[in-house]
């Protein structure tokens, strides 16, 4: 009897017991369901939370020399540039693709003046038919570094097309101009009675724009020393398809590349044949801005 007042304990004893480790057991199944969908398997490189590209580049600059409020055109130069980068991107959100940009471009620049510097001199007062006729090409020989620093968003299957991912960006750049040389290549011819008469070797002279050579430097007998460090601000967007990259961008230059002011005053002198001429390096303001810069990019990402 007493065994028997026992048993309906015993059996429900055994059912809690069941039910408790059936319910335990699908506890750990919903668990291990919910860790398998937060780990995340990137199917592109760009969807890790580092990836690496490197990249060609190409660059458009366009270079204004001003001077008392001119701008001569033997003076405007349109440089061409090509250059070879890394560039490294961080994931900086957990829930968001947005990413932190840095990396660096080397790069040459290379451009002639758009215009030429035509000097003529005559022998004598008023005559149109003697003189020197003297013609000047300038061309610019460049290196630099840029080191961007950006941040961007990733849309990705942008356009409902698989594998292809949209990232505008925004952030800074840091130019480091290490090169700058101009050639001068200067062609004269001597003319008499508007006939030809000599003509004289072509005479080319290379100068360099990173130092305070009063003789070297954008304008005769005035300093402008290059900057060697040039900020900017930059926007643009980068296309992804798969392993590959394709990028266009616009970079703002927050300093001029060279300049110089003087006194604001111009002061002159009296020449010997009772003329007067300007003093050098009085009332002028000159800069030379590389303000706007175009860059087209291509790349892989690994």
């Amino acid at each position: 009897m007493k065994l028997m007042k026992f048993m309906p304990a015993a059996l429900l004893l055994c059912f809690s017991l069941g039910a408790f480790a059936q319910d335990e057991d699908l506890t750990e199944e919903v668990a291990g369901e919910e860790e398998v969908e937060d780990v995340f398997v990137p199917k592109t490189p760009i969807e890790k939370k580092f990836f690496q590209r490197v990249q060609l580049g190409f660059m458009g600059t366009n270079v204004k020399y001003t001077n008392f409020g001119l701008s001569p055109d033997y003076n405007n130069y349109f440089l061409k540039g090509i250059g070879f980068g890394w560039m490294g991107d961080f994931k900086i959100a957990k829930k968001y693709p947005i990413y932190f940009e840095i990396g660096a471009m080397f790069t040459y620049h290379t451009g002639r003046s758009k215009g030429d510097s035509i000097y003529t001199y005559h022998n004598e007062p008023g005559s149109s038919g003697e003189g020197e006729y003297t013609k000047r090409h300038y061309r610019i020989q460049a290196f630099s570094v840029t080191v961007p620093v950006s941040v961007s968003y990733q849309f990705r299957n942008a356009f409902n097309v698989e594998d292809l991912t949209l990232a505008p960006y925004a952030g800074l750049y840091f130019r480091f101009n290490a090169v700058c040389n101009r050639w001068e290549t200067t062609y004269t011819t001597d003319y008499l009675n508007g006939v030809a008469v000599n003509e004289r070797p072509v005479e080319r002279v290379n100068k360099t724009l990173m130092t305070d050579d009063r003789n070297g430097g954008w304008w005769e007998h005035k300093p402008h020393k290059g900057t060697i460090m040039q900020p900017g601000v930059q926007l643009g967007v980068n296309a992804f398809y798969k392993n590959y990259t394709f990028g266009l961008s616009y970079m703002y230059d927050l300093l001029p590349f060279a300049g110089h002011k003087s006194s604001p005053e111009l002061t002159s002198k009296t020449t010997a044949e009772g003329g007067n001429l300007p003093n050098i390096g009085t009332n002028c303001d000159e800069k030379v801005s590389t303000a706007h810069n175009f860059l087209i990019t291509v790349g892989y990402v690994f």
